[in-house]
């Protein structure tokens, strides 16, 4: 009868634990720049979870339903260096927290600065590229459909695309003909030549198109710089343009 009685309750003590491991709590705060000005549209997941939401005007956000213990949160935002926070989060509580994002300091070479039509003619340029089936393309339609957390999420799928996860949390991109030699691809962001890009720095939302070329071979002119890696790769992100969204019916 005694070992009946132990067993019983080492089952029910097991139970608790299990209970009080899938119990849930949130996260909530405010995302800040270095002035103390709060950032809106701000990126923050939990990766493990495949959840996020964005800060709203004023900087403020709830992430919640997030495991209970110790969680690797993301802070990303365009023009900002990501930051990863591991972050305690209390069984059936909110914990409040405050972060400043710092400016992605990047290299232009070259300022152009494009209006609505200019931009609507390079993406009139980027379906004819992606009919002529020269390269990867992704498109609005596809991102939609997927509904990725980041970015590179979508180059999952692409031949030849490889992602590195590096210690700083940033995703790196390699293409497989060159990724022996740690080879980075260029970056273009509207046309504009990046350094210093990671692919997650683009949230998916504000994306209308990418291309990805593995080499020179098929790369548009305008994007083989002479001084250029472009035997390394190029990817090319156009973003979207919010008069050009979609109408929703009710």
């Amino acid at each position: 009868m005694r070992a009946s009685v132990s067993a019983a309750l080492l089952s029910l003590l097991a139970a608790s634990a299990v209970t009080a491991q899938v119990r849930k709590g949130g996260i909530s705060g405010i995302v800040k720049d270095s002035v103390g000005l709060p950032i809106p549209d701000v990126e923050i997941g939990d990766l493990a979870a495949g959840k996020s939401v964005r800060s709203d005007s004023l900087g403020h956000f709830i992430l919640a339903d997030v495991p209970s213990g110790n969680v690797d949160i993301t802070f990303r935002r365009l023009a900002y260096a990501p930051v990863v926070l591991l972050i305690t989060i209390p069984p059936a509580d909110t914990t409040d927290v405050q972060v400043v994002l710092g400016v992605a300091v990047q290299e232009l070479k070259g300022m152009v600065v494009q209006a609505h039509p200019d931009q609507l003619r390079q993406l009139v340029a980027f379906e004819s590229r992606r009919k002529r089936g020269i390269g990867h393309f992704i498109t609005r339609q596809q991102i939609e459909d997927r509904h990725p957390l980041l970015l590179s999420d979508m180059l999952r799928t692409i031949p030849g695309a490889i992602l590195i996860n590096a210690d700083n949390g940033r995703t790196s991109v390699r293409f497989s003909r060159v990724a022996r030699n740690n080879c980075p691809p260029q970056f273009f962001v509207d046309g504009i030549e990046v350094t210093g890009f990671s692919i997650d720095d683009m949230p998916p939302g504000d994306v209308e198109g990418v291309e990805l070329y593995a080499g020179a071979a098929g790369l548009p002119p305008e994007y083989n710089r002479l001084h250029g890696t472009s035997i390394c790769g190029t990817v090319v992100i156009w973003s979207r343009i919010p008069s050009t969204a979609k109408a929703r019916t009710p």
